[in-house]
């Protein structure tokens, strides 16, 4: 009859259990318990984050994110950790931003790089996965979206890319640019549709004395080289570059390093920090509101912000986002590659009304006044 009872007992939920049940035959239930755990965890093949480790490596698709650039090391380690490989499909904020919504039936991307005013742009069209990352307290307010939409990384500064030989001069401002010798030089994006050309065209703008609620100044600049006749119509590639199509153009201050290096042997570029002024462009991440996995999304937001993320980010020459913010340090070693901090001084600003720059009146202004 005892043993009948016990048995009965020990059927019970585990709290009723441990007070009726004798020690050997619980101990054996919890065991038991354990191991049917485990066996499940193992056939679905979990890791601790909940992503899939047994069905072998997944594509993490990218748009605008190229592996040769800045991202190359960070997406090394974060696919070493979390059993993927990186595939990016270059094009513009813009056309991200409208591929994650063409796509979102049948979803292929997990994430884009843009510029900060594309971030909600993203938000408006539903484009973007709102969360936030395990290191979101470390991040500045300007430099994430409140409900988690989107979160830069590091900040971009927009500087002159010169070949010396095919300029009479290297300019040294903005200004410089409307000079005779520098007709049919100057070659940019379209920055309707291009984050980086839009942040060339803001920092203009700023050195001219405008605000993002104010962009006069800077689209009757672009108007005054357009009229001058000194910009140059040639597609802005780094092939076009190195071919010497291209006398002058402006990219990110790390962009214009990384191809300054790549092209030492061949090209002696120069790069330029206007003295008339520049800004700090934010470059954010816009996680894909569709993506095939979305836990895989949110993991590559938790590492890209980590310590190990912000690292990788700095040795390939941008300034992450946290050491602007001061609470993450680079060593002496990594900046010794940066353009030094004293032609930063003085001339670049922060722009902290991001949030007040209309894409809508900016596209308007540069469609009736300076574009073709």
């Amino acid at each position: 009859m005892t043993s009948h009872l016990n048995r009965r007992e020990c059927r019970q939920p585990l709290p009723e259990a441990r007070r009726t049940c004798p020690a050997p035959v619980l101990r054996t239930r919890i065991r038991r318990t354990w191991l049917l755990l485990a066996l499940i965890i193992f056939a679905l093949g979990l890791t601790p984050r909940g992503l899939d480790a047994a069905s072998g490596p997944v594509e993490f698709v990218t748009y605008g994110m190229p592996h040769e650039h800045v991202w190359g090391p960070v997406f090394d380690a974060f696919c070493k950790k979390y059993n993927c490989t990186h595939v990016d499909t270059d094009m513009s904020s813009a056309e991200a931003i409208t591929k994650f919504v063409a796509e979102r039936n049948k979803p292929v991307a997990y994430a884009t790089e843009a510029g900060r005013a594309f971030g909600p742009v993203a938000v408006k069209r539903g484009a973007a996965l709102p969360f936030k990352n395990a290191n979101w307290a470390k991040l500045p307010d300007w430099a994430k979206d409140p409900e988690g939409h989107w979160f830069a990384v590091y900040a971009g500064v927009p500087t002159l890319l010169v070949n010396p030989k095919l300029v009479q001069s290297v300019p040294e401002s903005w200004q410089d640019l409307l000079k005779a010798e520098y007709k049919r030089t100057f070659a940019i994006k379209d920055p309707r549709t291009s984050g980086t050309a839009l942040a060339t065209v803001l920092a203009a703008n700023a050195a001219m004395g405008g605000t993002l609620t104010n962009l006069a100044p800077g689209v009757a600049f672009f108007k005054k080289l357009k009229e001058a006749g000194n910009l140059n119509p040639v597609k802005v590639s780094d092939a076009n570059i190195q071919k010497g199509e291209i006398p002058i153009t402006v990219k990110y201050d790390h962009e214009n390093l990384v191809l300054r290096e790549r092209l030492k042997a061949e090209l002696k570029l120069e790069i330029v920090v206007p003295k008339d002024g520049t800004i700090y462009a934010p470059s954010v991440v816009i996680l894909n509101r569709h993506a095939p996995r979305p836990e895989l999304a949110r993991a590559f937001a938790d590492f890209v912000t980590s310590d190990e993320g912000q690292l990788l980010l700095a040795q390939a020459f941008p300034r992450p986002v946290r050491y602007i913010a001061g609470n993450f340090a680079v060593p002496a070693g990594v900046k010794a590659r940066w353009l030094p901090d004293e032609l930063y001084t003085g001339r670049v600003r922060s722009m902290p009304d991001w949030d007040q720059f209309s894409e809508t009146d900016f596209i308007g202004r540069w469609t009736k006044e300076v574009a073709p």
